[in-house]
């Protein structure tokens, strides 16, 4: 009998069929497959005669017909076999224990009596190893040799809310979308509440559980939790059916289903019940759940038993805004917790601006903050005034009358806090952003403290540090607004009164070093305008404390250096306010006080310097000495200048600096240098001195200069005297000269008009003495100044006594070239002619009166 019941053979009176391994009644033909009677001791050899491809219909006589040796062998490998499938099924069982339907094991044994018997060494790959497996779902889930019990272990691990995301990923993707049992139960371990009220999946998947949950809204075990898949996954209207095996599941027996319907009801009593669940699981859910709900029955059992666990729930899962009530509960559990939950209720207050909690809710925060603020960290502390000095939206621009007591509550409880903590907590205070906050609302007690704390050694340059990043840090949180920057002298405002507030009192000279620092490394910080007017100011109207204040701020010299020159334009004048407390020391005022210097301003501002020099020699030798070479230096350029008078005041400045100078460098030679001093390497006594000699050389040249100009400009004027007397020579022989040519133009007037009018004489009056011919008076050239014969030898004769040639061509209207011109005409006539030039050879040498 045991080795039937190991072989899978028996059910009750049932035995399984060898052919369609259904169960059947014993010692008849299987009704399902006609397969005939086996008896049941003989079920392995028939399951290995079938294997082999024995026909059912002959397998009853087939089984009938073995030896006895041959059934005993196959009946004990079938049964080996069975063996190794019981151990598997053995894990099923302990899985399904996990799960919500029964049957996963039958299906199991059936699935594995369709292929028994195999062969022993694909069992044993199949299966190995043959012991029990380890309980754990998740060892079963991952290495599980059976694919199938590797499913039911991952469906575990997910009904418990504790499976893998590879035992998610074949849920959803191979069972959920399968058929039949393993479908329906990967659809209930999907939307069970330990997966989350509302589980993240696809529209495909959530309309597949919509359906698996409709197929089996009507199975009585399975009603009540399809109707809680179905609600999980739909936001639409619940239908009547699903609503109905709801409220059914939340009136059944199961306290699981209970409180599953319970939640998709929105039950709040029945889900509180839950809070007392002797499963740790279960009542943390429930308060998870009824957090988000905002119970009020959660709330009344938090603020009257609550401990820090229950509180930090309970804060994870608030809505926003709180409901009522809630606010109180968490306050009265911090006030009797250790440490107050105070990063909690922080993270939480966050979520809502201080001034969004109304009168009340204010008001109880204020009461917390003086009951529980001043034994919190210092930064926490910081951190939640900084929170409660925030306005909504971070805006500044909202009224006044909103910041009321309960936030000045906090400021006043951060100041106790700050000051209760340690040295590295308060630096670390100072240089958290929200320390701007602070002190933007410090008024006078708070700036008293500040007052103390920044003479602290430790935690002191912290807080300088953020007092100059103040004006930057709140114009980034719009705490002030933007400056124009063609504003020169803003309003110190806040921070400016608040670094002076600070700088204020005793121990100043414990501040000196630590701000000079600060400044240096923040100079350039944008927003220190502010607090660059509010030095100048304390230097203005504390001269005692201007040589500190240049030390301390040393950085923003330069600007307070404009500010002085803006109010005092006298250079003069501004030495003498800055040489003793300027930090760059006397030779960089030396320096300011002599660039440019108008010559006629030079002695004045030289006898300052050597009345400066002259003090600071005792202490700063080499110092004092630069600037003397500096000045000397300026004295010699200003020699160069060509204006005698000004020259003049310069050798007797020159003179009282020779006098002067001995003294000094005996003084310079003999005072041993401090080490404020290491940074100049020598007394620059030469250089004096070479300009010294320079300006003596530049005198003795000027001198002889002068001397020998003396003498140029005797010899100038004796030069000029001479040349006088020559332009005066030069004149009269000039005048003389031109009273010549002018009887001489004369003469050559008289004389041209006498030729012209002999020249005239002659060609009018000049006749032969011979008596005429016709042929003498006849015109042969017309048009031209000899007409006739007589015309042309008038002309020659004219000539030949001695007339004026060009008065003559004058006369007459020629030139020379007409007069060829016309010669040439009447020789050519007269060659042609005969009588012509008979008749002209006659008059020429005929006489002429």
């Amino acid at each position: 009998m045991s080795a039937l019941l190991d072989s899978g053979v028996r059910q009750g009176a049932e035995v399984r069929c060898p052919g369609c391994i259904r169960f059947i009644l014993p010692d008849a033909a299987c009704p399902h497959c006609l397969c005939g009677a086996i008896p049941p001791e003989r079920y392995g050899s028939a399951r290995s005669l079938l294997k082999s491809g024995v026909d059912r219909f002959a397998l009853a006589a087939r089984t009938a017909a073995l030896e006895p040796a041959q059934v005993a062998v196959l009946e004990a490998r079938y049964t080996r076999q069975w063996g190794a499938v019981l151990h598997l099924a053995e894990d099923v069982r302990r899985v399904e224990s996990h799960l919500v339907q029964r049957g996963f094991t039958r299906e199991l044994e059936d699935s594995w009596a369709l292929i028994l018997p195999i062969e022993d060494s694909a069992l044993a790959e199949m299966l190995a190893p043959f012991s029990p497996m380890p309980d754990s779902l998740e060892w079963l889930a991952d290495k599980s040799p059976d694919p199938t019990l590797r499913l039911l272990a991952a469906l575990a691990g997910v009904h418990q809310g504790a499976g893998s995301r590879e035992a998610r990923y074949s849920v959803s993707n191979q069972l959920l979308h399968g058929e039949g049992r393993m479908a329906v139960e990967a659809m209930l371990a999907m939307t069970r509440w330990r997966n989350g009220l509302s589980p993240r999946l696809s529209a495909e998947e959530r309309e597949r559980i919509r359906a698996l949950a409709l197929g089996v809204l009507q199975v009585p075990e399975l009603s009540a939790r399809a109707a809680v898949a179905w609600t999980r996954v739909s936001r639409e209207v619940t239908p009547e059916s699903v609503s109905a095996a709801l409220h059914r599941g939340l009136y059944g027996t199961d306290l699981d289903v209970r409180f599953e319907c319970a939640l998709c009801l929105h039950d709040e009593m029945e889900v509180a019940q839950a809070l007392d669940s002797p499963d740790a699981s279960t009542a943390r859910f429930a308060r998870r759940v009824l957090s988000q709900w905002g119970s009020r029955r959660l709330l009344a059992r938090l603020r009257q038993d609550g401990d820090a666990a229950f509180a930090k729930e309970v804060l994870r899962e608030l809505p926003s805004p709180p409901p009522e009530g809630a606010l109180e509960a968490l306050l009265t559990v911090s006030l009797r917790t250790v440490g107050s939950l105070a990063d909690e209720l922080l993270r939480f207050a966050r979520q809502r601006p201080f001034r969004a909690w109304g009168l009340e809710g204010q008001q109880q925060w204020a009461r917390w903050a003086r009951s529980a603020l001043r034994d919190l960290p210092a930064e926490t502390a910081l951190d939640f005034f900084a929170w409660a000095a925030t306005p909504p939206g971070d805006d500044p621009e909202a009224p006044e009358e909103e910041e009321s007591e309960a936030m000045w509550a906090f400021l006043e409880e951060t100041v106790h806090a700050i000051d209760r903590g340690a040295a590295k907590d308060r630096t670390a205070c100072f240089g958290d952003s929200a320390f701007a906050r602070f002190l933007h609302h410090s008024g006078v007690d708070e700036q008293r403290r500040l007052n103390d704390w920044a003479r602290d050694t430790h935690s002191g340059e912290a807080l300088l540090e953020a007092l100059v990043t103040f004006p930057s840090r709140a114009r980034n949180m719009g705490l002030m607004p933007e400056r124009k920057h063609e504003e020169k002298h803003p309003d110190p405002g806040h921070s400016g009164r608040l670094l002076m507030a600070v700088w204020e009192g005793p121990g100043q000279h414990l501040l000196v070093a630590p701000l000079s620092r600060v400044v240096r490394s923040w100079s350039s910080l944008s927003g220190s305008e502010m607090l660059v007017e509010a030095v100048w100011r304390r230097f203005q109207s504390h001269p005692a404390e201007r040589g500190d204040l240049l030390v301390a701020f040393k950085g923003w010299r330069d600007r307070l250096w404009e500010f002085q020159c803006e109010v005092e334009p006298d250079a003069l004048a501004r030495f003498q306010a800055w040489w003793r407390v300027d930090p760059e020391g006397l030779f960089q005022q030396t320096a300011k006080l002599l660039d440019d210097v108008p010559v006629d301003a030079l002695p004045k501002r030289l006898r300052a310097l050597w009345d400066a020099a002259e003090e600071l020699v005792g202490t700063r030798p080499r110092t004092a000495s630069l600037s003397v070479s500096k000045g000397a230096m300026a004295l010699r350029n200003g020699l160069e200048s060509r204006d005698a008078q000004v020259l003049q005041v310069l050798d007797v400045e020159l003179d009282h600096f020779e006098a002067w100078l001995p003294a000094f460098e005996t003084r310079v030679v003999t005072t041993p240098s401090p080490p404020e001093e290491s940074n100049v390497h020598r007394d620059f006594l030469d250089d004096t001195h070479t300009a010294l000699r320079m300006m003596r050389e530049r005198r003795d040249r000027r001198r002889d200069d002068e001397a020998r100009e003396r003498q140029r400009e005797i010899d100038r004027q004796v030069a000029e005297s001479r040349r006088r007397d020559q332009e005066r020579r030069a004149e009269v022989e000039r005048r003389a000269a031109e009273e010549r040519e002018a009887r001489q133009a004369v003469e050559r007037a008289q004389q041209e008009t006498l030729a012209r009018v002999e020249a005239q004489r002659l060609l009018v009056t000049l006749q032969p003495r011979v008596p005429l011919k016709p042929v003498d008076r006849e015109v042969v050239f017309p048009e031209s100044a000899f007409p006739t014969l007589v015309d042309y030898a008038r002309m020659i004769k004219a000539l030949q006594r001695g007339g004026d040639v060009m008065k003559l061509f004058e006369t007459l209207g020629l030139t020379p070239a007409t007069w060829a011109a016309q010669a040439n005409a009447w020789g050519q006539v007269m060659v042609g002619r005969m009588e012509l030039g008979m008749r002209f050879g006659e008059l020429l040498g005929a006489p002429w009166e």
